[in-house]
């Protein structure tokens, strides 16, 4: 029950964070862990609320989602409507998945080369060389959309500045499982949830253990044929339930990831500008908002 009370603290305290004053201190202090021990939150709040939150949204484990700062993290609660315990908004799905939105887009540019690696970029006077196996091309101006590690391995002239900022935003591996075994639901129907976080202890996982319910997230049936992606999952799945397994990297948010992504955000000169969902909050949303502000940038608008 202490559990129920500490939830609408939590969101007050969130809130006078995130809107209170802010002289004399780092606009990106203290931590989620910090903030979680200087508000004198339960063990068992930290284990079954705020650690959950933040796993199942970053997919980050336990360490990962205590080095997340608070403001950067309240930010993203408070836009989507997280930090009070109604008032919820209504989510919209587009339909067919991400595959719908890349195929409109690519529809409107004049050429997309696919199956073509990029192994160096590099800038000069009249615009930026770009190689791959076929050889090298030049063009005025170029995005490097991928992410931040890969961006550092592909710029052949990276300022000492960009190569700090590109390498202090590291990733997280997670096995990533898509099947069809319901038993990694929770039992009672009501208790699923899109996202569903399940732990045998009390904190203290590597690796978060998620489960997400792929026919609400993207208005499938609910009661027909499921379909879900779990992630470091150690439980075997039904026989012949495994649909694909995957191997994904997400960005870890430090103090040090979200100074460098705001300042990556005007890196790269006048020929060249970075983008990804990292220089946000990682999610589908902000590596659109990152391409256009990119591309902005570089002088054209969309």
């Amino acid at each position: 029950m202490r559990m129920l009370w500490e939830i609408p603290r939590f969101h007050r305290a969130a809130r006078a964070l995130l809107h209170g004053p802010a002289e004399g201190r780092s606009p990106h202090d203290p931590t989620w862990g910090e903030f979680l021990e200087e508000g004198g939150f339960s063990s068992y709040f930290v284990a079954h609320f705020a650690l959950p939150l933040v796993s199942c949204v970053w997919s980050s484990g336990d360490d990962d989602s205590l080095g997340y700062p608070a403001r950067h993290l309240f930010a993203f609660l408070e836009h989507h409507g997280m930090l009070s315990v109604s008032g919820s908004p209504t989510w919209r799905t587009v339909v067919g998945g991400s595959a719908t939105y890349v195929d409109a887009l690519a529809a409107r540019l004049g050429e997309v080369r696919t199956s073509a690696p990029v192994t160096s970029v590099t800038r000069h006077d009249d615009g930026v060389d770009v190689r791959t196996a076929a050889g090298v091309t030049s063009f005025d101006r170029a995005v490097v959309a991928t992410h931040a590690d890969q961006a550092l391995a592909l710029l052949a002239d990276a300022t000492p500045q960009e190569e700090e900022d590109l390498a202090a935003i590291r990733y997280s591996r997670n096995a990533t499982v898509l099947h069809r075994d319901a038993s990694l639901l929770p039992t009672a129907p009501r208790a699923r949830a899109s996202w569903n976080y399940r732990s045998a202890t009390c904190g203290g996982a590597d690796r978060p253990r998620v489960t997400y319910w792929m026919n609400r997230l993207q208005g499938f049936d609910e009661t027909g044929d499921q379909l879900l992606v779990s992630l470091n999952s150690a439980d075997d799945f039904a026989e012949g339930s495994v649909v694909a397994r995957m191997d994904y990297a997400h960005p870890v948010f430090t103090r040090e990831a979200v100074a460098a992504a705001a300042r990556l955000r005007t890196a790269g000169g006048d020929r060249l500008a970075f983008a990804g969902a990292h220089l946000g909050w990682g999610f589908h949303e902000d590596g659109c908002r990152s391409g256009v502000e990119a591309a902005q940038r570089l002088g054209v608008s969309w």
